[in-house]
């Protein structure tokens, strides 16, 4: 096993880092805008490192349509934004990053001046909604802070965050304004996404609420309370639960006795009166317990500072969060890689309140450990290879809670399994292979301190739910057979390196006996190599392999985002049996790969 040292001391020579460093802070070499376009699935708004809440633009071309099943290109939308569009819908909460998926996008806020209109309208026709038009040249991003003025309204929009607080500032004209709360919006816009969804008025200057809405996350809770800077002066809600129904509007009065307004498709409004150039801030805290947690989060995090400090809080602590890595190349090079880290470290995210409280897969409340932290978004199968163990290099702290908190999700799953998807307080069963086993057994034999015997019961019992992704069928056989999943040849291959996990932690604590089983499984991905054409290929359960197979096609030929040129290679724990499996050293040899427009055939030369 190498050791931590030396593993550093060849991170900070391949990163070539300078004896002398430039005087520039590292967060001015950071562009959120990065991978905001097309496919790049990345959200351009402010967040504080691993925080719960990710306030942000989105920009979503498909009109409302509360009859509609998902919404057409919600995958391009997994972040909520895209670059080429030309309108800003609002400003909502929570945000994936970087990953395959699409989700959340809770509690959208909106200014607008004139007429107050609660849909969101559509990017042909701005003014049917409170949606508004936007410029790039208007429009700037850093790590915690974003900007943009919504042209429509003529308002400048800032966004800052705390970890489990989104602060707004808005910059109206003089005159009437005002504030869209929609409780209804995500994502997806289906009937019965939203399974209920309430809203009180506190007083002139305070909300609270929360929805619990079913859309990928099976069922997540998102509480909240909401702090203006001004007092309302008017308010109305709308609950469009039936087609043409109009709910409460109400005239705000002090005497008044405030309501509380429930429903499954609420949007509010909130009037304020301006000054000409006078700013609104807007504190919004999450919880995923309750409105208390809530509004005890926004009181420990903001108080009562105000939106430029808070910036310089969180700005300050993305530098903290960047300084751990630091290199001296060109303004470029920089770029590309505080860039990169800053992605990195913006989930897993924070999944518990200010005092302990957390809601645990069970569904039930539970409180973390003192100096525990409690976390969410674990899409293990986009970050086992890599994210989770540069958290180990250079986030050892993190890390160590992120491990904890997939035990307590184990701890807590009927399934008696780590984390597959951990999203929210739901495990969402999504992508292949049981793979956080291999974020465990990498922590504990990198040395961090967690509960080892736990760690590998966890692992032992995630390896073996017959239920799972043909995990009985792959036990019983040797191999996922073609019978029960259409990507079997995948499935094995990462269940193989999978096992091998387990036996190396096994190893590291001492059980040779538990270490000799998962070793032979280990070997697994042997049974589905063809040795006719030595590359993996999907079989049957009378071990017959797939007819018309084609090792460079990406569909329907056994596999999963990939082909078996591929997943051929994926043998990262046994290169010695791979290089078997094709053949052996003299029929395979490995080639440079320079500028060529396709490199799928050149990787080995037969």
């Amino acid at each position: 096993m190498v050791k931590i040292d030396r593993i550093l001391l060849l991170m900070v020579c391949t990163l070539s880092v300078s004896s002398t460093f430039s005087q520039k802070p590292l967060i001015d070499y950071v562009n959120p805008m990065v991978g905001t376009q097309s496919m790049g699935h990345t959200f351009p708004g402010a967040c504080s490192p691993f925080g719960l809440v990710q306030l942000s633009p989105d920009t979503e071309m498909i009109p409302h349509n509360i009859h509609g099943v998902y919404q057409k290109d919600a995958y391009r939308y997994c972040a909520g934004y895209q670059y080429e569009d030309p309108t800003i819908v609002g400003f909502s909460h929570t945000h994936l990053n970087g990953t395959g998926h699409s989700d959340l996008r809770d509690i959208l806020v909106m200014p607008m001046t004139r007429e107050v209109k609660l849909d969101m309208g559509t990017a042909d026709d701005p003014g049917s909604g409170y949606r508004s038009r936007f410029n790039h040249h208007t429009e700037q991003a850093e790590p915690g802070y974003y900007t943009v003025m919504l042209d429509d309204y003529n308002v400048k929009a800032e966004l800052t965050a705390t970890e489990r607080t989104g602060v707004h500032r808005y910059t109206f004209p003089q005159g009437k304004g005002s504030i869209v709360l929609d409780l209804t919006y995500g994502i997806y816009n289906y009937e019965g996404k939203v399974i209920m969804a309430n809203l009180r008025v506190e007083d002139p200057y305070t909300l609270t609420g929360y929805r619990i809405i079913r859309e990928w996350s099976r069922m997540n809770y998102t509480h909240f309370a909401v702090k203006f800077s001004k007092p309302i002066q008017n308010y109305g809600c709308r609950n469009e639960e039936k087609p043409g129904y109009v709910g409460w509007w109400r005239k705000f009065n002090m005497e008044d006795n405030f309501p509380e307004m429930f429903g499954t498709r609420l949007t509010a409004f909130f009037d304020f009166d301006f000054e000409d150039g006078e700013p609104l801030e807007i504190k919004v805290a999450l919880s995923p317990v309750d409105t208390l947690g809530a509004a005890n989060n926004l009181a420990v995090e903001t108080g009562e500072k105000n939106f430029d400090q808070l910036r310089r809080e969180v700005q300050q602590k993305w530098e903290k969060e960047l300084s751990v890595v630091r290199i001296n190349d060109t303004e470029e090079k920089m770029k590309v890689f505080y860039t990169a880290l800053y992605r990195t470290l913006i989930n897993p995210s924070v999944y518990q309140d200010a005092d302990g409280r957390y809601r645990g897969v069970d569904h039930n409340i539970h409180t973390a450990g003192s100096g525990e932290t409690n976390y969410t978004v674990f899409s293990v199968w986009d970050t086992y290879r890599a994210q989770h163990p540069l958290m180990n290099l250079i986030k050892r702290s993190y890390s160590k809670q992120f491990v904890n908190s997939m035990l307590n999700h184990y701890r807590q799953s009927v399934h008696g399994a780590l984390p597959v998807w951990s999203h929210m307080g739901n495990e969402n069963w999504c992508m292949i292979g049981y793979h956080g086993v291999s974020v465990v057994s990498d922590v504990v034999i990198k040395g961090l301190d967690i509960n080892k015997e736990l760690a590998l019961q966890a692992c032992i019992s995630s390896a073996n739910v017959p239920y799972y992704d043909a995990t009985g069928e792959y036990i019983r056989y040797g191999y996922v057979p073609s019978d029960f999943s259409g990507v079997s040849a995948s499935v094995t291959m990462e269940y193989s390196y999978d096992d091998w996990t387990v036996a190396a932690l096994a190893e590291h604590l001492g059980k040779p006996g538990v270490a000799k089983e998962y070793l032979k499984r280990a070997e697994s991905y042997r049974n589905v190599f063809d040795p006719s054409i030595h590359f993996a290929r999907p079989k049957d359960k009378n071990g017959k392999f797939k007819e018309n197979f084609d090792l460079l096609d990406t569909h329907n030929q056994g596999f999963i985002e990939g082909n078996s040129w591929n997943y051929s290679f994926y043998v990262p724990h046994d290169v010695n049996g791979l290089i078997e499996e094709m053949g052996g050293e003299n029929n395979l040899s490995v080639v440079s790969i320079h500028s060529s427009p396709c490199t799928c055939r050149k990787i080995l030369c037969r």
